[in-house]
């Protein structure tokens, strides 16, 4: 049966339920256990058959203590009546982490004796235990429960008499018990004793033990005639390594302490981490090692920790023998003499771990000096923006550098970083994520090594500011143009503040030769500007070189920098050099609304040498949206401000901007008004969300006054979904009897923790698709008495459910029928009708508890909505739901809740080469070649992509081919290789708009000498600088005679001052390789950062020029905006206060760097009361792809099912390079309030210990 009650909604989670309980799972009072005396029916037997008969008794008495809620007897047999007695000479205690505060007190462990000439048996602590002549033994195991970890005490706490009489009574007591046990469990953990917690003398106790932080348990035996019998049992029945049991010897009635390690009992498991070598300042032919070791496991060790060096000819090694419990670290620390002017590895090691450093030195008696050479720390920054603040440690001294970087805020670290750094190297650091631009203000930063301190202020005489500054951002820039020898070259750069305030600063505007570096000509302009406070200003800053003299063309770049803003940008000098299209400013205008239009411009200036006419694009989704051909002059430029129309789905979607020459990216921001649109009976989805609906109630009854029970009317539901191509409805819990929500079993699923409440479904929607959750109610023409009882006021009424539905007597709400009788309502509505339920039913705030108020209004969570049916009464009004009867709109609620935004950034198609080769590798004068080039689509748009190949310098044509994601299209060319003389060819083929080109060459006739021939050579475009990357290269001997040769990868950084060709990587073939055969070579390509050009060539052939570039990623937790909880988004920088509970919480990051790559990103969210750990988690994401060079800020999302209660939690977000075997690249923290919206309370500490005790009379 089940009772109403006022206690609030039930949920996921939570304990306490509302309306109904379970009074058979809640109530035992009242189970009575008799115990009756028997007749002999056995002659004389002797004493070890009665002790035999004994046993066996106490055995069933135990058995009935577990049953104490059922009604049984336990017959005693005359002989053995007499001689049972109860006795509490026994005392037990429980303590907690060895703490005297954190303990049971002694407490009566009760004996049932049966006793006779010597001998006994008796049942003691749910154990049954016998005396023999050798001494006290186990009959059958207490009620001790430990496993993995968790602990379980459960003694019956017995009051009585001596059994006498012909009957005995054994009587549960459950108010007693669970006062008994709620005394045993505050004494345990607080600081109240268990007769302050009997007595109530302490209101407000504290933690003593916290639970989570529980690591052992003792369990005393005191004056217990079975002592010797709890240890034997204890020592038998556990590891030792887990469960100790003092003293060794143990006998009749002396105390026995049983301990147990509690929580994490895993074997233990020292690592070691963070070594650091310094050199010892009093003896400089020493080093001092030091390394933290921590014990992983669970369970207290000890080990002997090795340090030591393996430098040949000066090894040195000391041992430290260290006990650590479980989860303690320390810190091991010695001195190791060095001799030698070599590396040494030093190394700590553990029986399971090791950790080393490699450290140099330049004399045995060398030490490090750090020094801090350089830094480009902004002064300026904008509220929330992150800018790059790279500092350069240089080490001077004689032995590598292993110490921390510190960078300091106003004289507060804010953030350290690891360094090692060999004499006479260079270290950059980026702090830009640390720097402190949350908020406005002037700071003074710091950057400190053990040798050296920078500060701004002292050093550079100024400090940085954030919010209230002048921001000098370079608008647009007007390069020349169609420049011959012997002219000057001008640069003029607009620059707009954008900052707060007025500010003065300089603008340098700089011309330097593309091919050395060389700076042609600098120029530093002061501009003072107004900011947005006074009416934003923009001012020029120009340089005019002196002539320019070039024998032939050459390309000269160009820099404007700012403070806070950086652009360049080439052009050429010489005779007709060809038109460049340099695209010189972009802007896009955010955010829009999905299908609104939004202005985007486009600024392109022709820097070449001569006029030229190109076509400017501007793409995303895969498709062009803006094509217009423009002709410039040299020098001209054009600016196009035209509008697009953004896509229907809301996101972040990647505009390419391009020319002939150039391309540059930018964001555009779609993004609707409002997350959920009502529309009556339905709602519209305007972003992706996963969303969730849950039945909270149904209430379509009537009573049964003649026969005093409740009848419940038959109703099912479904989801209806339209995406506006496919209309669907998904009938919702149709496992249950065929679906009825509205049965008696149906709600003593939803009201009882006893029971699983399968009424849950959640799914993820589109933009654009309309939701609902549509109602049928039909008639009934029979019913029938089923199990659950409703209780109230005091009695018991029985429940009837449908056994015959009437088909044909229905009431359907759906988008068609009876619309109005579902209101969809939102936080703060009122409800139609308040406090209206009838005496059976549950009302509205039965259903919702604490979702509404005391005057009728919702108080929903963020991202909820309230379904209120009325189902008794067809095409119903909500405007008369206020007056008594129908419609009431409480027959039946659901919980619309949006659990999280699904986030993604919307990428057109992407190409890459998987192959591309000439076959056959050799032809006659009269064959032509044929070129196959194998292309996949890696983006997630489909796409055209078209390919052009050329022959001997001369264009062999584009082919065209329409890709889906994940596809692959071969592509073929036909190379008039009939048209050439005997020798060997060159061939590419490129992907048109993008730099990613394969290539090789071809021999046409016959040559009677091996030549070994560059057949195709391919590899990666693009890699981030921490990775690899390999060329693919296919090695042909077209020549007569067998041979061997060398196959060389050469390549030059075109970023450096004097770029030149050097050999990247070879490999010398150790077999021949016969005429006719070919031979595959994978040689490694450039790993450093910079723009390259590579080829690869044998003795006899060359392979024609491709590019690569060697890029940083840079992948940062976006502190504005970055943190999506259902309906909404928050920064990290501030507290995220919402209602509700929180199921998916998803993690914006972004990468600020040249080259997309791969992170993983780790969450852990921690309970703020106890540092309990409530979710922890981890996720790949990748954060864009290819060269990222004059993009935005590529974002990714990290979703995590975090299933959260409502309470004060702390969140760490860390992205690390690569994966989490790696360095921390950045890390976010925030803090998580969750507030009820229902009667449930925060989520509580688990313990991995219990203690309960029923509580037992045994009386006659």
């Amino acid at each position: 049966m089940f009772e109403w009650g006022s206690w609030g909604a039930g949920d996921r989670g939570v304990s306490h339920v509302l309306g109904v309980v379970l009074l058979a799972s809640a109530v035992i009072m009242g189970a009575v256990l008799i115990v009756q005396v028997g007749q002999q029916t056995i002659g004389d037997i002797n004493d070890d058959a009665n002790v035999e008969l004994a046993e066996e008794v106490l055995l069933s008495v135990d058995q009935s203590f577990q049953r104490s809620d059922t009604n049984e007897s336990v017959k005693i047999p005359d002989r053995v009546r007499s001689n049972v007695a109860v006795s509490d000479d026994a005392a037990y205690n429980l303590t907690l982490n060895g703490r005297s505060a954190c303990s049971t007190g002694n407490r009566s462990l009760q004996t049932i004796r049966y006793q006779e000439n010597g001998q006994q048996v008796g049942y003691q602590g749910g154990g049954v235990w016998r005396m023999t002549e050798s001494g006290a033994t186990m009959s059958s195991p207490p009620a001790v429960n430990y496993d993995n970890g968790a602990l379980s005490v459960s003694f019956a706490n017995i009051s009585g008499q001596q059994i006498e009489g012909s009957s005995v009574a054994i009587q549960s007591n459950a108010t007693a018990k669970r006062s008994h046990e709620a005394a045993l469990q505050m004494a345990l953990f607080t600081d109240a004793s268990y007769e302050d917690a009997r007595t109530g003398s302490i209101s407000s106790p504290s933690y003593e033990c916290t639970p989570s932080q529980v690591a052992n348990a003792t369990l005393t035996i005191q004056n217990s005639s079975y002592s010797r019998a709890w240890a034997d049992w204890a020592r038998s029945t556990y590891d030792d390594q887990y469960v100790t049991v003092a003293p060794a010897s143990v006998k009749p009635g002396e105390t026995v302490h049983i301990r147990f390690a509690l929580g994490d009992v895993t074997n233990p498991k020292f690592k070691v981490e963070d070594v650091t070598v310094k050199p010892v300042p009093s003896d400089p032919g020493k080093a001092e090692v030091t390394a933290t070791v921590r014990n992983t496991g669970g369970l207290e060790g000890t080990q002997d920790i090795t340090l030591k060096h393996n430098q040949s000819g000066s090894p040195s090694e000391v041992d430290e023998r260290v006990p650590l419990a479980g989860g303690e670290s320390t810190t091991v620390s010695r001195s190791l003499r060095v001799s030698t002017a070599k590396p040494h590895n030093f190394t700590v090691e553990s029986k399971q771990d090791e950790d080393y450093k490699i450290i140099k030195y330049a004399s045995p008696h060398g030490t490090p000096s750090l020094d801090v050479t350089g830094n480009s720390i902004p002064a300026t920054a904008r509220l929330n923006q992150v800018p790059a603040a790279p500092v350069t440690v240089t080490n001077t001294g004689q032995m590598t550098a292993d110490q921390e970087v510190a960078f300091r805020v106003n004289g507060t670290v804010r953030a350290t970083r690891s360094v090692l750094v060999d004499p006479g190297e260079s270290r950059t650091i980026d702090f830009g994520p640390s720097l402190p631009t949350s908020e406005n203000g002037t700071y003074d930063l710091e950057v400190e090594t053990g040798d050296d301190l920078y500060s701004q202020h002292t050093d550079d005489g100024h400090y940085f500011i954030v919010g209230d500054a002048g921001v000098f951002e370079i608008s647009s820039i007007s390069p020349p143009g169609g420049l011959q020898s012997g002219d000057t070259a001008t640069v003029e750069a607009t620059v707009e503040n954008t900052g707060d305030i007025r500010k003065s600063t300089d603008v340098e505007v700089r011309i330097e030769n593309a091919s050395s570096g060389n700076v042609v000509a600098s120029q530093n302009t002061t501009l003072t500007l107004n900011g947005t406070r006074r009416g934003t200003e923009s001012g020029t800053a120009s340089v005019t070189s002196s002539p320019i003299t070039v024998g032939s063309p050459q390309h000269y770049t160009y820099v404007v920098d700012t403070p806070d803003d950086t652009q360049t940008g080439s052009f050429v000098v010489g005779s007709s050099p060809p038109p460049l299209f340099e695209i010189t400013a972009v802007d896009v205008q955010n955010p829009v609304a999905p299908n609104n239009q939004t202005n985007v411009e486009f600024t392109v200036a022709n820097t070449g040498g001569t006029e030229g006419k190109q076509t400017l694009r501007v793409k995303y989704n895969g498709t062009t949206h803006i094509a217009e051909d423009e002709r410039l002059a040299p020098g001209k430029s054009v600016t196009l401000n035209r509008t697009v129309t953004a896509p229907g789905k809301p996101g972040k979607y990647l505009l390419t901007f391009s020319t002939a020459n150039r391309s540059r990216q930018s964001t555009l921001y779609v993004q609707p008004d409002s997350l959920l649109e009502g529309n009556g009976s339905t709602i519209t989805i305007q972003q992706s969300v996963n969303a969730s609906v849950e039945l909270k109630g149904a209430d379509l009854e009537g009573f049964n006054s003649e026969y005093s029970y409740i009848f419940h009317a038959p109703v099912q539901m479904s989801l209806y979904v339209d995406n506006g191509s496919n209309q669907q409805s998904i009938g919702l819990w149709r496992g249950y009897e065929n679906g009825d929500i509205n049965g008696p079993h149906a709600e003593q699923r939803l009201v009882s923790d006893e029971y699983e409440n399968p009424y849950y479904y959640s799914d993820s929607f589109e933009p654009g698709t309309e939701v609902s959750v549509f109602a049928t109610a039909y008639g009934c023409d029979g019913y029938a008495l089923t199990d659950p009882l409703i209780r109230l006021a005091d009695e018991n009424y029985a429940t009837a459910y449908c056994s015959d539905w009437d088909i044909y007597d229905t009431t359907t709400v759906s988008q068609t029928q009876n619309q109005q009788n579902l209101v969809i309502l939102n936080d703060g509505d009122e409800l139609p009708a308040f406090e209206q339920a009838q005496w059976y039913q549950r009302d509205i705030r039965d259903t919702l508890g604490n979702r509404v108020n005391d005057t009728g209004y919702l108080q929903l969570g963020d991202g909820e909505r309230a379904f209120l049916y009325e189902l008794s009464k067809e095409n119903a009004d909500p405007a008369n739901a206020a007056n008594d009867g129908d419609p009431d709109y409480n027959d039946a609620v659901v919980l619309f809740t949006v659990n999280a935004i699904e986030k993604d950034v919307q990428t057109g198609p992407e190409y890459e080469f998987i192959d591309a080769d000439v076959t056959p590798s050799k032809v006659d004068e009269t064959t032509d070649a044929t070129l196959t080039a194998e292309v996949i689509n890696v983006g997630g748009k489909s796409g055209e992509v078209t390919l052009k190949s050329s022959f001997d310098g001369n264009s062999s044509g584009t082919k065209s081919a329409t890709i889906e994601p994940g596809e692959t299209e071969t592509v073929t060319f036909t190379l008039p290789t009939s048209s050439k003389p005997p020798g060997e060819y060159p061939y590419t083929v490129s992907i048109v708009g993008s730099q990613k080109k394969a290539g090789g060459n071809v021999r046409v006739g016959d040559t009677s000498e091996q030549f070994m021939q560059v057949d195709s050579v391919r590899g990666q475009s693009v890699i981030d600088n921490d990775d690899t990357a390999t060329a693919t290269v296919n090695i042909t001997n077209v020549g007569g005679q067998a041979g061997t040769d060398t196959v060389a990868l050469r390549a030059k950084n075109k970023d450096d001052a004097s770029p030149s060709f050097t050999t990247i990587d070879s490999e010398t073939m150790s077999t021949i390789l016969l005429p006719g055969e070919t031979r595959q070579f994978t040689l490694d390509l450039p790993s450093s950062r910079g723009n390259y050009t590579y080829y690869v060539e044998t003795s006899n052939s060359t392979s024609p020029e491709q590019s690569f570039f060697v890029g940083e990623s840079n992948v940062v937790v976006n502190d504005t905006q970055s943190v999506n909880i259902g309906a909404e988004t928050y920064n990290t920088s501030e507290l995220i206060e919402r209602r509700g509970d929180a199921q998916r919480m998803t993690v914006e990051v972004r990468n600020n760097g040249t080259v997309g790559d791969e992170r993983e990103v780790n969450l852990t969210i921690k309970n703020k009361s106890d540092g309990s750990t409530a979710f922890a988690g981890s996720k790949m994401v990748t954060v864009g792809s290819g060269d990222l060079t004059n993009t935005d800020p590529f974002p990714a999302w990290a979703g995590y099912d975090v299933d959260l209660d409502p309470g004060y939690y702390t969140y760490e977000v860390t992205v690390y390079d690569e994966t989490a075997s790696g360095t921390e690249a950045d890390t976010a923290t925030g803090e998580i309030y969750l507030k009820n919206v229902d009667e449930t309370g925060a989520t509580g500490n688990d313990s991995p210990v219990t203690v309960d005790s029923d509580t037992v009379t045994l009386g006659s």
